[in-house]
């Protein structure tokens, strides 16, 4: 636990700000959970990061205790030695394929190896269509390409804005549906990288059709080019300028885009279930599957091993749903 507080969480606070209904939900979910929370106005902001400017008439409500950012690799890392700390034999390769046997499962690894199981869990996000699984049928999957953007900062800006809070921030141009217009905006505060250097991170391009920032991904080679893509300057422009507007004092060292691949289901909800026996799929993080990842796994573990469903909400709210 000590570990986990000191490596895997970095504690700065969250930022959330935005039109009326995302305060209000923010509202809702800390007065629900019984989270203390400040609520800021733009000139607040500026006295508590003088560095930063936020939008115009911006309104918004910030977390300081027990909040900011989860380290996915060292959290991965965690789960990872826990596994093996209880006997997993933990193999870092590809599954080609997996096919079932009248009383197993004979999964195909990359290196001509061949490994049988009882159980399976498949949970392989963007990528589940396109490998020799045995699913009824394809899921029900839309997937969107989206990009993010780091920025690295040099030791003075790092110890300048270390501070800094995770922020999600979204302004609705009618203060009412997202419409294409509205401003659509997560930060990450300055973290350090496997390679030593601090980068604050800008997300997602999501509902900017506009500007050309989002890419409808249908096959295997799409999405492997969208990962791979070392450039797409619609959306480097895109980050540079928000950048610029709400750091403008800070100058980065060097600006790197990634690349991931959203997964959509058609309920709107993480997949999770039975396929068929003894095989439970997960699937369809919807964007939010990094932040759910533990406790998806949670279920998937419980479940597998039970035989049926183990969880505390209804089985139905995650529902696999196959494409016709």
């Amino acid at each position: 636990k000590q570990w986990y507080q000191r490596r895997v969480r970095g504690i700065v606070g969250v930022l959330v700000g935005g039109f009326a209904a995302e305060v209000k939900m923010a509202d809702e979910f800390c007065e629900k959970n019984g989270v203390d929370y400040e609520v800021l106005d733009e000139e607040n902001v500026r006295e508590k990061w003088s560095y930063f400017v936020p939008p115009q008439n911006f309104t918004g409500r910030f977390v300081g205790k027990l909040s900011g950012h989860l380290s996915i690799r060292n959290l991965v890392r965690a789960t990872q030695a826990v596994a093996k700390n209880n006997g997993v034999d933990h193999r870092e390769i590809v599954a080609i394929s997996v096919y079932k046997t009248a009383d197993s499962f004979e999964i195909r690894l990359a290196d001509d190896t061949t490994v049988y199981s009882k159980k399976i869990v498949l949970a392989c996000g963007s990528f589940t269509n396109f490998f020799d699984f045995p699913l009824k049928n394809r899921l029900h999957l839309d997937l969107i390409g989206h990009s993010v953007m780091k920025f690295e900062l040099s030791e003075q800006d790092y110890q300048l804005t270390k501070d800094f809070p995770s922020m999600n921030y979204r302004y609705n141009v009618s203060n009412g549906d997202v419409v294409p217009g509205d401003v659509y905006l997560y930060i990450l505060p300055p973290i350090q990288y496997p390679n030593g250097k601090h980068y604050i991170k800008l997300g997602h391009t999501v509902n900017y059709p506009s500007e050309g920032l989002e890419r409808s991904l249908t096959t295997l080679e799409e999405v492997k080019e969208w990962y791979c893509m070392e450039n797409h300057p619609p959306s480097r422009d895109h980050f540079t300028k928000y950048f610029k507007q709400m750091f403008p004092s800070i100058t980065p060292v060097s600006a790197d885009l990634d690349h991931c691949a959203m997964a959509l289901t058609k309920s709107g909800k993480q997949y999770i279930g039975f396929d068929s026996e003894n095989f439970l799929v997960a699937a369809g993080g919807n964007g939010a599957s990094a932040k759910m990842g533990l406790e998806i796994g949670y279920i998937c573990a419980n479940s597998i091993v039970k035989g049926e469903w183990d969880y505390d909400l209804e089985e139905g709210d995650f529902k696999i749903v196959y494409r016709e």
